[in-house]
């Protein structure tokens, strides 16, 4: 069985569509002789990808041999694909000599509270206890190996679903709330077309609250404009 799965390098173009996202957040050996975990976590998600239509694979780090792009726009990059990633899979095997992980903690508050998270900590692992309390209280998917953590999640990304174009930045756990569906529906009524949508805040999965940043086209006189678009907050926005 051919399995449609695309792996997306750090500052590479995303594909034109996908069914479901899966980012692989955590730390990336700077040592040339300690060997990154991603490639092995590629390969559990293009072995145990059994869903219809794409799996896209975000993996934060250059192609063999090739230079990482200037840390802007790979900065620029990692935040525009964890907004958009269906699941963010955290494997944190921290060593405190030659895998600290110091930007994993930092991606770890920033995201570990939006619904779409996994953590993989190794019983090897250094100084993760503070991570592991807060995915307890949270009932964040907590594994203690890869395999799993990669089995978890693809279940917790939900159903494939294709997306293209701006609709590939909703994940799928706002874009499968029948909320967020009655206004990208009501879009097309207004005359309007969703040019990029970036989700800035969320509760639940699928979403019950969310904020979306969402860029919108006029179809009839092509003014383009921003929007705060809301449900279950109480912004009135």
């Amino acid at each position: 069985m051919t399995r449609d799965v695309a792996v997306i390098r750090a500052g590479r173009p995303w594909p034109a569509h996908w069914s479901v996202s899966i980012y692989l957040c955590g730390p990336t050996p700077r040592d040339p002789l300690t060997p990154s975990w991603r490639p092995h976590a590629e390969s559990l998600l293009r072995e145990r990808w059994r869903g219809e239509g794409r799996l896209a694979v975000f993996l934060p780090e250059a192609p063999e041999g090739e230079s990482e792009p200037p840390y802007a726009q790979q900065v620029a990059w990692e935040e525009a694909a964890m907004h958009a990633a269906d699941a963010i899979l955290f494997h944190v095997p921290r060593d405190l000599t030659t895998l600290p992980g110091l930007v994993s903690n930092v991606k770890w508050g920033a995201w570990h509270d939006c619904g779409r998270v996994v953590l993989d900590s190794p019983p090897t692992a250094q100084r993760n206890e503070y991570l592991l309390h807060f995915a307890n209280a949270l009932a964040i998917p907590v594994t203690d190996n890869l395999p799993d953590a990669v089995t978890a999640a693809l279940a917790l990304a939900g159903p494939s679903t294709r997306r293209e174009g701006a609709e590939r930045q909703i994940p799928l756990a706002l874009w499968l709330s029948p909320e967020f569906q009655r206004w990208f529906r009501g879009l097309a009524v207004h005359g309007d077309t969703l040019l990029a949508g970036r989700l800035l805040w969320s509760r639940g999965n699928p979403v019950t609250h969310w904020v979306l940043e969402a860029t919108l086209r006029s179809v009839g006189s092509g003014v383009e404009r921003v929007e705060l678009v809301s449900r279950g907050t109480g912004l009135g926005v």
